[in-house]
């Protein structure tokens, strides 16, 4: 399988409809193409945890699953999947194949699934790589940023910010296998201990 290829042909995809980065000024560090390839090395990462998964299946779902932001965010994962069928169905993959991983691209929104005894195991998969990316040090860095564009005048304000995005992550437990886990509390300690070792160089006590 080419991944390298289906790399770049989402990137074209999202670049010739200017949807590379998003609307709002404040995320212009962001970065679809650069999301979905985190999230396609997020998936490599989790699965050794299985050895009967259908690994180009999650892979092909990882590298495809949003570029169909190129037409919006409204029903992206459904352009996703469209998107993905027209690229499969030019470079004659196999129509169980393109089944199998257009299945997994519709769902990935769905985070509820996680939870699902019929969720096949590429999707859980999927579910946790799209979960684990932009948390952890990147929610961090993602918080702080975004405080930075809108000119904050004390370090104080750092505290609310990092409790936008990132601190939600203290108080969810999304993922189900055992290396997602491990992965999600690595990223909440390290959560924890900056937000704690910010407000202690602060001499904040008690807030948030």
């Amino acid at each position: 399988m080419d991944y390298d290829a289906m790399l770049k042909y989402v990137y074209n995809i999202l670049s010739s409809n200017n949807a590379l980065k998003p609307k709002k000024e404040e995320s212009a560090f962001r970065n679809r193409y650069l999301h979905s390839k985190r999230v396609y090395y997020w998936a490599m990462r989790l699965l050794p945890d299985f050895l009967d998964i259908d690994k180009e299946v999650v892979l092909t779902a990882a590298i495809f699953h949003d570029v169909g932001y190129a037409y919006g965010k409204e029903n992206h994962a459904i352009n996703s999947s469209k998107i993905f069928i027209e690229y499969a169905k030019n470079n004659n993959l196999d129509e169980e194949f393109i089944d199998r991983v257009s299945n997994v691209i519709i769902n990935h929104s769905d985070k509820t699934l996680l939870n699902n005894p019929l969720s096949s195991k590429e999707l859980i998969i999927l579910l946790e790589a799209d979960l684990l990316d932009e948390e952890g040090a990147m929610g961090i860095a993602w918080d702080l940023m975004t405080l930075g564009y809108n000119k904050p005048t004390d370090y104080r304000e750092g505290i609310t910010a990092l409790w936008i995005h990132s601190g939600h992550i203290l108080y969810q437990d999304y993922m189900v296998t055992p290396m997602a886990k491990k992965y999600w509390n690595e990223k909440k300690k390290l959560v924890s201990e900056f937000i704690n070792a910010y407000k202690n160089d602060l001499f904040i006590e008690g807030e948030e």
